[in-house]
C-alpha cells in the first residue's frame, strides 16, 4: 500500500501537500506501563484512497474497483439529471423574466402587446384586448371584416370623442339596421363594402395596423391569433381606396 501511494506522488498524479496531512496520535505505551507515545501518522483524502483502489491488483481492489465504478457512474447520472433540470429552470426564468418584462412595459406604457393568442373561453379577455387598441386611437379607426354585428359597435362606441370610424365589411339588412340604430344616438360609423378580404384588421390613425385571427364578434369563442405588423397602413389603405364601395 505504501509503495503505491509513493508511486502516486512520485508519478505526478497527486500532489502529497494536497491531498496528505499530518497529524499526531497519542497512544498508550506497549512497553511502559502508564506511559504515553505520540508518534506522527498521515492521513490522506479520498483521491489517494480512490487512485490506490485503482492500483491494487486484489480481490479487495477489485470488490473497490466495482463499488466505486458504480458510485461515480451514479453520481454522474445524477449530476446530468440535476444539471438538465437547472438549464430548464434557467430557461422557465429567462422566459418569466421576459414576460414580467413585457407586462411591465405594458403597464408603464399602457402598450397592447404586439402579438399573442387568445383561447376559447377568454371572450372577455379578447374583448378588453380590442378595446384597448381602439381606445389608442387619436384620429380614425378603420375596422376590416367580413362578419359584423353589434358587439363591433359597441366596442367602437369605446372610442375617443372625434375619432372618425369606418367598417369595411359585407353589409346585410339586420347590420344596415343596427348602424341606423346606433349613429342616431353615438358619434357616426360609415359602412363601405369590402368583399375581397378574408382576414380581419384594425388600422389605428392609418399609421398601425393589427391583424386578428377571428372576426371581432367571434372573440374568445375559439383560438385565434392577433399580431401588430410591421408594415405601412398606407399600402392597405391604397387598397381600400381602389376596392371598397360606399
Amino acid at each position: 500500500m505504501t509503495q503505491h501511494i509513493g508511486n502516486i506522488f512520485k508519478e505526478g498524479e497527486l500532489d502529497e501537500e494536497v491531498v496528505c496531512k499530518d497529524f499526531l496520535l497519542t497512544t498508550q505505551h506497549g512497553a511502559i506501563k502508564g506511559k504515553s507515545q505520540t508518534r506522527k501518522i498521515k492521513i490522506y483524502n479520498l483521491d489517494v484512497i480512490i487512485s490506490v483502489g485503482y492500483r491494487v491488483k486484489s480481490k479487495q481492489g477489485t470488490q473497490f474497483r466495482i463499488w466505486a465504478n458504480k458510485i461515480l457512474k451514479d453520481y454522474l447520472l445524477k449530476g446530468y439529471a440535476v444539471n438538465k433540470r437547472i438549464d430548464r429552470i434557467e430557461d422557465n426564468v429567462h422566459a418569466l423574466i421576459g414576460r414580467v418584462n413585457e407586462i411591465d412595459l405594458q403597464i408603464k406604457t399602457n402598450l397592447p402587446p404586439k402579438q399573442g393568442i387568445f383561447f376559447d373561453g377568454q371572450v372577455f379577455d379578447a374583448y378588453t384586448f380590442v378595446t384597448d387598441i381602439l381606445k389608442q386611437a387619436k384620429q380614425s379607426i378603420i375596422l376590416i371584416d367580413n362578419y359584423i354585428d353589434e358587439s363591433a359597435l359597441v366596442m367602437l362606441s369605446k372610442r375617443s370623442k372625434n375619432v372618425n370610424a369606418t367598417i369595411y365589411t359585407q353589409p346585410n339588412k339586420q347590420l344596415d339596421l343596427d348602424i341606423k340604430k346606433h349613429n342616431q344616438q353615438y358619434d357616426k360609423i360609415e359602412v363601405k363594402l369590402l368583399n375581397k378580404s378574408h382576414d380581419r384588421f384594425i388600422i389605428i390613425d392609418e399609421k398601425e395596423v393589427y391583424h386578428f385571427g377571428a372576426s371581432l364578434k367571434d372573440l374568445g369563442k375559439k383560438w385565434f391569433a392577433f399580431s401588430k405588423m410591421e408594415i405601412e397602413a398606407k399600402t392597405i389603405l391604397q387598397h381600400l381606396s381602389n376596392n371598397s364601395k360606399k
